[in-house]
């Protein structure tokens, strides 16, 4: 299993605290312990600390202090640094601090679980395999120990996170139940553009588009998926 990782996260901005806050509902492995809107406050909180933290968000421009200031003075509390900001000048700076993420104000929640993907390393008793130039992928399947299953991408219809695992649903009508996350996924299927999240718990596979009607899409096989609040704008990601 996937360890436990404490967070903070510092911005000026409540918008921007919230936002990230409701994207981490989706990473039951981070446990966000402060959020702080000054920064003062938090050099002083984040001194007093006894451990270091796993993952620090912090915000390059705040009154009182920049994020790169702070970053500098409590880089030695923090194991991963991702840096928000609203302009790209900053990169350079971030790139002298050794920074390992860098999300450009406005950011989806794709790119925000793309970042953490990339910085955390995989569950061990997740064994996820895919070829960049093959058109399949192997997964563990729930409750056979050890058994894993080789499932071609052109027959996935689309892939649901139900909270440790999840439900790829295949064009023979069935559903397989994998030792998985969505996160994993999205990260497993980077190579293949016709994968592409609709929603916070699904992802689905542009070949079987059959259409798309307000708050819906439908599927192959008759399935019918909701189009999450924050993923209206995936009807540009649907390929010509």
């Amino acid at each position: 299993m996937r360890n436990t990782y404490t967070s903070i996260i510092i911005d000026d901005e409540s918008s921007s605290l919230d936002l990230i806050s409701d994207y981490m509902r989706s990473h039951n492995d981070i446990k966000v312990i402060h959020k702080f809107n000054n920064p003062l406050m938090a050099l002083s909180e984040i001194r007093k600390l006894s451990a270091p933290i796993d993952i620090l968000f912090i915000d390059i421009e705040m009154p009182s202090m920049s994020g790169i200031e702070l970053a500098t003075l409590i880089k030695h509390k923090i194991k991963k640094l991702i840096f928000i900001t609203a302009h790209t000048k900053y990169a350079y700076d971030t790139y002298e601090l050794n920074a390992d993420g860098y999300l450009l104000k406005p950011f989806s929640e794709l790119k925000f679980s793309q970042i953490l993907n990339k910085i955390l390393p995989p569950p061990d008793d997740q064994i996820l395999w895919a070829k960049e130039n093959n058109n399949f992928i192997l997964l563990k399947v729930k409750n056979q120990r050890n058994k894993l299953i080789r499932i071609n991408l052109n027959d996935v219809i689309a892939i649901e996170s139900q909270d440790k695992e999840i439900k790829v649903y295949m064009m023979n009508n069935e559903a397989i139940l994998a030792r998985s996350s969505l996160l994993q996924m999205i990260k497993l299927l980077e190579h293949k553009k016709d994968f592409i999240r609709i929603h916070k718990s699904f992802i689905i596979s542009q070949q079987h588009i059959k259409g798309i009607e307000r708050k819906y899409v439908f599927l192959s096989m008759n399935l019918k998926l909701p189009i999450g609040r924050l993923y209206k704008d995936f009807y540009r990601q649907i390929s010509n």
